[in-house]
């Protein structure tokens, strides 16, 4: 599905993806990648693996212009205190880099934040609803998969049972 198709269909459902109330949908495939990363409060800035090898991993979708991104953060940020070590990647779709920073550091980001303007991992693990949260094992199997806002007791039970 080409950039264009994807945002057309988007849009169809943009208000329902502003409340964060739509179902699950899409499955991952086990590709690896790569994204930037944005220099901005707790994001190094530089490349960095968006699914690596043998580690636990929680992705976050998310969008400057999400109502429900907003108390998200919040969420995200206690299960980054509460698991240092886990490997965490927000990504958005969006090119506006000063409003993502902005963004980052109002609601006090402290775990990487990745751009993906063209939509790569949208399309590989079958995103297109924010927020979108996922969460796969150390060998690579997505496990879990929210729409919506997300608790951080709800988020860090999906991470316990995916073996972090």
């Amino acid at each position: 599905m080409d950039r264009r198709r994807f945002l057309y269909s988007g849009g169809a459902l943009g208000a329902a993806v502003l409340a964060g109330c739509l179902g699950d949908g899409g499955t991952a495939t086990p590709d690896e990648g790569e994204l930037q990363t944005l220099a901005v409060a707790g994001s190094p800035g530089g490349p960095m693996p968006v699914k690596p090898a043998g580690e636990v991993v929680l992705l976050d979708y998310w969008a400057t212009w999400c109502a429900p991104c907003k108390p998200q953060m919040k969420e995200l940020r206690a299960i980054r205190e509460s698991f240092p070590g886990l490997h965490m990647l927000s990504i958005t779709n969006e090119r506006d880099k000063p409003a993502i920073k902005q963004f980052w550091r109002e609601y006090e980001g402290t775990w990487p934040v990745a751009t993906d303007p063209e939509l790569v991992t949208n399309q590989r693990f079958g995103v297109n609803r924010m927020p979108t949260l996922l969460v796969f094992d150390s060998a690579g199997e997505e496990v879990w998969r929210h729409v919506g806002l997300a608790a951080e007791d709800t988020i860090a039970a999906k991470l316990r049972e995916a073996g972090v």
